[in-house]
């Protein structure tokens, strides 16, 4: 081994090349900041020059160990080649380590920028969804999901002051009476507070006024005496509570008695049960077709219908069933406008339920695709950047109130009850 051309002697002997440097980890890269110190790049020909030299150094090795005989100037030239070989390869070391680590602080930044963006569009889809919930709409909810979601809210009426004026001819209409009572009362003269004039059936009005004094004055008013006029109290109806999830399967003779001897027998402000059959009237029922359950609408006295709502629910039979007060009040789908129904419109044409446009029904609209206008807003011109019949409808808040001033909640009025 000592006459080997590969004998490291103490001419030819030369350091091992250095050993890599262990690879840091490198940090994931800070969004939208720079790196102070970047790595040196490293192109692709200046390894393939490398390479092709330690190739070259190698076979002139080849070459001299074959010629058999090594002199002083041959071992010389072979350690010097060497340490060429073993001085490339360092660089190539060196090389390899800078486009390792350029790779992998690539890779790391392409892996936080995908993250990022995963990111933002789950912020985005949120955000789209939290709109989406926000929007009011009532499309494909019954009435009775909504109540049965929303708190019962005991409803306490503002108090009021009314009075109805009747002509005594049944001919007139409700204009010819308020055109009539407005030429006769002078609120200015009288010194009344005046709250609200609105048309009523069977050609009447009403008069709404701040306090009973102002009524006392209308009734004591000599024109409207002397003038065919006929002024009484308004009589209210009586409440109408809902019942909700009744079973359809059972008779509606049973869901009275249910109603009585499970809710109401012992309480000792409620009379018989005979008594309680004879002063109750089911409106009607409500509810999907062949579904297990109904809704019963039912009309009951003040003090029945304080009774049922401070419960909450009710029991009928094996069910529990939240009951509220019933206070939806009637649209007509032919003008939009609230307080009466279709059947009874008076209008000639009919207005869509979409755009708020006259001429056209909703089946027939061709701006389906654009936001929809509420009718009823449009048309008495105020704000209608919500669909027709909205749950914040202004004019539907507005009608659900007039309806609920017609109620009488505190049982002062007649037993008997006035259709709406």
């Amino acid at each position: 081994m000592e006459n080997s051309p590969f004998n490291r002697s103490s001419r030819t002997a030369r350091s091992p090349p250095p050993a890599p440097a262990p690879t840091p980890r490198p940090a994931a890269p800070k969004p939208h900041q720079e790196d102070d110190e970047r790595p040196d790049v490293i192109s692709t020909p200046e390894i393939q020059h490398w390479m092709k030299t330690i190739e070259d150094c190698l076979n002139e090795v080849c070459a001299i160990s074959e010629a058999g005989k090594l002199n002083t100037e041959q071992k010389l030239r072979i350690s010097n080649l060497c340490r060429k070989v073993g001085h490339g390869t360092s660089q190539m070391a060196v090389a390899y380590q800078s486009i390792k680590q350029k790779a992998v602080q690539a890779y790391s930044s392409v892996q936080t920028l995908q993250g990022d963006l995963k990111l933002s569009q789950q912020l985005q889809d949120l955000k789209l969804s939290i709109q989406e919930s926000a929007k009011p709409s009532t499309k494909g909810t019954s009435f009775a999901d909504m109540v049965k979601r929303s708190p019962n809210n005991f409803i306490q009426p503002e108090r009021d002051n009314s009075v109805t004026i009747y002509p005594n001819d049944k001919l007139k209409s409700s204009d010819e009476t308020k055109s009539l009572v407005q030429k006769l009362i002078n609120p200015e003269q009288m010194k009344l507070h005046v709250k609200g004039l609105r048309k009523t059936r069977n050609g009447g009005v009403v008069i709404s006024t701040e306090t009973k004094e102002d009524i006392e004055k209308l009734k004591q008013s000599a024109q409207i005496k002397n003038s065919g006029l006929t002024i009484d109290e308004t009589q209210k109806r009586r409440p109408r509570i809902v019942v909700i999830g009744v079973p359809t399967s059972m008779l509606e003779v049973e869901v009275i008695s249910c109603l009585y001897h499970q809710n109401l027998a012992d309480n000792p402000q409620c009379d018989s049960y005979d008594t309680f059959f004879d002063t109750i009237k089911i409106s009607h029922k409500s509810g999907k077709k062949d579904s297990e359950t109904c809704n019963y609408i039912i009309e009951v006295p003040a003090a029945i219908r304080k009774a049922l709502i401070t419960k909450d629910k009710v029991f009928i039979n094996w069910s529990s069933c939240p009951v509220r007060d019933f206070t939806l009040v009637t649209r007509c789908y032919k003008c939009q406008q609230y307080g009466h129904a279709a059947k009874f419109c008076r209008e000639s044409t009919v207005t869509c339920g979409h755009c708020g446009e006259q001429g056209h029904t909703i089946k027939e609209c061709q701006k389906k695709t654009d936001d929809a206008k509420c009718a009823t807003c449009l048309r008495f011109k105020k704000p209608s950047n919500h669909i027709t019949g909205d749950a914040v409808c202004p004019a539907k808040v507005m009608a659900e109130k007039r309806y609920i001033s017609t109620i009488d909640y505190e049982g002062n009025s007649s037993p008997q009850s006035v259709s709406q």
